[in-house]
């Protein structure tokens, strides 16, 4: 099969004389928060025919997508997410060293690795609080009981090739996985990965899609925090709340009546034991 793919590529190479040949495509979103936001990992490996190798050499240096996607002349060469939709950040290009190279036929094998982080835009209010704004980011996120979070994929968020009707078309090179939370339920899925049969709602780790048209693509999913995190973040906050008024204008002041008041228990127990004795 490995050879076959080789020589469908050689021919391709010959058909349209270019130097660089997509060979597969793989975007990876994993650590979603509660706010919505992830990490993604994209592998964007390539064909390398002739002068191309001297040309990806060159680029080793450059963390520069507009770059890549100039010299290769690729569509997938980008990021598989729409800007529109989601703020990028920490955004890194890492081109890795040629492989699997024959200096007969003059070809080599590159792989160019995305990473960076995605999240939904926010509105900062008069109390300088960050309000997510509706409609951005990978996931619509709604906390509709204690402890759970429940997570609904934009499939808009997502920048693939699109068929006529607006579905997302992966081909057979282009893999989408997606690394779920831990505590996962997932509950909805269309349509469903081959390698999926449970019923559901069920417990999933991790999904992937290939060779599929994504027609009224949907994922959804929740997270039930542990109730230990819940009373941990309590104690958390209420030891910060306290810490932010002994420090504040009247600390001082606040500090020394509670000292006053606990003094003054103490003393009153006291004499009260010495006097019964």
């Amino acid at each position: 099969m490995r050879v076959l793919k080789f020589l469908a590529l050689l021919m391709l190479i010959s058909m349209s004389f270019g130097e660089f040949v997509l060979e597969e495509v793989t975007v990876y979103i994993h650590d979603i928060q509660p706010d919505g936001s992830a990490k993604v990992s994209e592998s964007i490996k390539l064909f390398l025919y002739d002068e191309a190798n001297e040309d990806y050499d060159s680029g080793f240096n450059r963390n520069d997508l507009s770059f890549w996607s100039t010299i290769t002349e690729i569509p997938d060469v980008r990021q598989h997410v729409n800007p529109a939709k989601v703020e990028i950040s920490d955004f890194i290009v890492r081109p890795q060293p040629r492989s699997k190279c024959n200096p007969i036929q003059g070809t080599c094998h590159g792989e160019l690795i995305l990473e960076y982080t995605v999240k939904p835009s926010y509105n900062e209010t008069e109390d300088g609080e960050m309000i997510p704004i509706e409609g951005t980011g990978l996931f619509s996120v709604e906390k509709y009981k204690p402890r759970t979070t429940r997570y609904n994929i934009d499939p808009e968020a997502l920048s693939f090739t699109k068929t006529s009707k607006g579905s997302l078309l992966l081909e057979d090179n282009i893999f989408f996985r997606m690394g779920l939370p831990q505590e996962t339920m997932v509950l909805d899925l269309n349509p469903k990965p081959s390698d999926v049969d449970a019923e559901l709602p069920a417990r999933i780790n991790e999904l992937e899609w290939n060779d599929i048209i994504l027609v009224k693509f949907s994922v959804v999913f929740e997270v039930e925090e542990p109730l230990e995190r819940e009373v941990s973040e309590f104690f958390y906050d209420l030891f910060g709340s306290i810490q932010e008024i002994l420090t504040g204008e009247y600390g001082g002041a606040l500090l020394a009546i509670i000292i006053i008041i606990i003094g003054g228990y103490l003393y009153i127990t006291i004499e009260k034991r010495t006097r019964g004795n």
